[in-house]
Order: structure tokens, then C-alpha cells, then sequence
């Protein structure tokens, strides 16, 4: 995988304002950043000889139909250099409470095949600068092949997302409770995994809920949400998701307040709706009690991807990727405080934990 380094337009303009010798130092600090991430990722080999990676599909599933869950998965595990076909007991065989599990769940407008493609994306941009233990990353495959026409492509792929959370909390539901298991949504990925922990939770999505469960109490969930094509009150107690931060440990919104997309998400219910997206400006925090606010971060990724929506510009910031990482891998705190950062980067980035 090429690592793109992250675009910096905001500084860059204030530092030119500042004169030349300032805007040379930030690109030479820029890039010296962006050198030794690269450096970490040319060296490592993927997948790594400890890791797993795997996709697994729910794209045979897109209407409700409860009664079958589960019953359509297909699943593929990354072998040496190829995909191959396997199974659920496979993967269940890998289970182990040492092992960190991140499941990431891929935006829109994706292709079955452009799918495998987003996994390795993820992949290697979450295990090209983590430490040695083993994870296994699996990608959520959810039927978001692209339709003529934005408008009606994104409603009906909005349509899509419950079955599909649906189908995603079913699969959680298999998996070893005891081990550590973090999820990583983009666009409307992060509608598929807010849905399926609002499940989790005990919640319904339109009638539905989960039958009897295989593991009831299960560890909490660490998750990274990325430009979150949901609405931004969903989350709030009594909300159309609002069971799911009762299974986060902790919930990190990367959030950009230029996304282009976004900007035009109220059109979803029509041109006069005013319903913002919670990935635009984040989480409407003055509906939360305090002891789920204190498990909410929420940054702002405008200056480094600019306008685009596309998972790649997150997936190949290495600043970015800094902060994402130690959330899905559960690196502890005191240890984030000493990794080293690029003061050029760290100013373009507007912390929301007070919006």
C-alpha cells in the first residue's frame, strides 16, 4: 500500500501569511512526519505473521429477515498473498482472549470487490505502526454497490444499514466475549456499527431486535467512528441508536466540519429538513449524562483531508492514523502521551470535546 501523506491547506495559507521561512519549516516538518510513518509501513511485511485478516459479507442480506440471521455470511480469510474461502467455525477457531479484534465496516458506494480492497486499505494503515501483538482485523462487507443518482443511492443505502447492523450484532453475539473487540465505522459504516451496539444494548431497530443471545454480557467496546453518516442525535438516550454507548468503553469521533458530503446529509429527508450529520460537527453533547460523555473524544480532520469524504484520506494520514490506532488496539493513555508529535499538525486539528 502507497501512504499518502495528509494535506495541510489551512496552515500552509496561515504560514505564508507569516513569511517563507515559517512555511518552510512547517512542509519540512510536514514531511519529516510523514517520512517516518512511511518508513514504518515500507518495512513491515502484511499481513504480519501474528495477524489475521479476513471479510467477512453480509451482502445476500438486505432486507429484514430475522428469523434466517447469520444464515447468509460468506467469509474469507487472507492466506500468504490470495483470498480463500471459509466458514464461521474457522474463524471462531481463532478465538483467543489474548487476541485484539477490530472489526472495520466500509463506507458507501463500495463494490464486493472494491471491498477487499478497503480491507487491506484498513489493514495496513492500522498495522503498519502498531507493536507486535496480534490482531485479528476483519472487514464488514454490506451490500453499498453504487446506484445511479447520489440522492437515491444514499437512501436506499441508508435503507440498507439496519439489516446490516442487524447482521453485524448477530456476528458479535458469536464472538469470544472475554476477548478485546474494537469497531471501526466510516460514513454509513458508522450507522452499521451504532446500530448493531444499539442492538447489542438491548435496543430494536424498526421492531427488530436480537433473539436470544449466545454471549449476553460481553466486554465493552472500544470504537472509532470516521465522518459518521448518521444523525447526530441518534446516540442520545432514547434515541434511534440510543442503547449503543452502553457497550462502549470509549467512542472516538473523527469528525470534519468541511466535508463536502455531509453538508448536504439533511437532504435525505428532503431539502428542507435541518437534520445535521454526526460526523459533520459531532456529538450534540448536552443530551448526554456525564458518564457517557466522559467516554466521548471527538476531533476534527478538516485540515488534513480537506473536503473529501473517502476512507482512503483518513486510512493514509499518518496523523490521523496516530490518534485512531491506539483506541482499535487498546494502547493504554499514559503511553499515547509520549508518543512524538509534529506541532505543524497537532495546531491543525480543532479539538470538540466542549462543543
Amino acid at each position: 500500500m502507497r501512504l499518502l501523506p495528509g494535506s495541510s491547506p489551512r496552515p500552509l495559507r496561515a504560514a505564508s501569511r507569516a513569511g517563507w521561512p515559517l512555511a518552510l519549516l512547517v512542509i519540512a516538518q510536514v514531511i519529516a512526519f510523514s517520512a517516518q510513518a512511511w518508513a514504518q509501513v515500507t518495512t513491515c511485511s502484511f499481513p504480519r505473521p501474528q495477524d489475521q485478516v479476513w471479510l467477512v459479507s453480509c451482502r445476500a442480506y438486505c432486507c429484514w429477515t430475522a428469523d434466517d440471521a447469520g444464515q447468509q455470511l460468506k467469509y474469507w480469510r487472507h492466506d500468504d498473498k490470495n483470498w480463500q474461502a471459509a466458514s464461521l467455525q474457522e474463524l471462531l477457531a481463532g478465538d483467543d482472549s489474548n487476541l485484539i479484534t477490530v472489526i472495520h465496516a466500509h463506507g458507501n458506494r463500495i463494490s464486493h470487490e472494491e471491498a477487499f480492497e478497503s480491507c487491506w486499505t484498513a489493514y495496513t494503515g492500522l498495522a503498519g505502526g502498531a507493536d507486535d501483538r496480534p490482531i485479528r482485523f476483519i472487514t464488514w462487507s454490506w451490500p453499498s454497490e453504487a446506484y445511479q443518482g447520489l440522492l437515491e443511492d444514499a437512501r436506499i443505502k441508508a435503507a440498507r444499514t439496519g439489516p446490516a447492523g442487524y447482521e453485524l450484532a448477530w456476528f458479535i453475539d458469536q464472538l469470544n466475549p472475554q476477548a478485546p473487540l474494537s469497531l471501526w465505522g466510516h460514513s454509513f459504516g458508522a450507522r452499521v456499527v451504532t446500530g448493531a451496539l444499539h442492538l447489542l444494548g438491548g435496543g430494536s431497530l424498526d421492531g427488530h431486535a436480537l433473539p436470544k443471545r449466545v454471549h449476553p454480557d460481553r466486554q465493552l467496546m472500544e470504537v472509532v467512528l470516521l465522518v459518521a453518516a448518521l444523525d447526530n442525535d441518534w446516540l442520545l438516550p432514547g434515541h434511534y441508536h440510543g442503547q449503543a454507548m452502553s457497550q462502549m468503553a470509549t467512542l472516538l469521533l473523527v469528525n470534519n466540519n468541511c466535508d463536502l458530503l455531509l453538508t448536504h446529509y439533511h437532504r435525505l429527508y428532503g431539502r428542507r429538513c435541518s437534520q445535521e450529520a454526526l460526523g459533520l460537527n459531532g456529538l450534540a453533547t448536552w443530551g448526554v449524562s456525564g458518564d457517557e460523555l466522559t467516554k466521548v473524544s471527538q476531533i476534527d480532520a478538516c485540515c488534513q483531508v480537506g473536503r473529501r469524504h473517502e476512507f482512503v484520506g483518513y486510512a493514509c494520514s499518518p496523523w490521523l492514523m496516530s490518534r485512531i490506532r491506539p483506541s482499535l488496539l487498546f494502547v493504554p493513555q499514559s503511553e499515547v502521551s509520549k508518543a512524538p508529535q509534529t506541532a505543524s499538525v497537532e495546531n491543525t486539528t480543532r479539538a470538540m470535546a466542549d462543543k
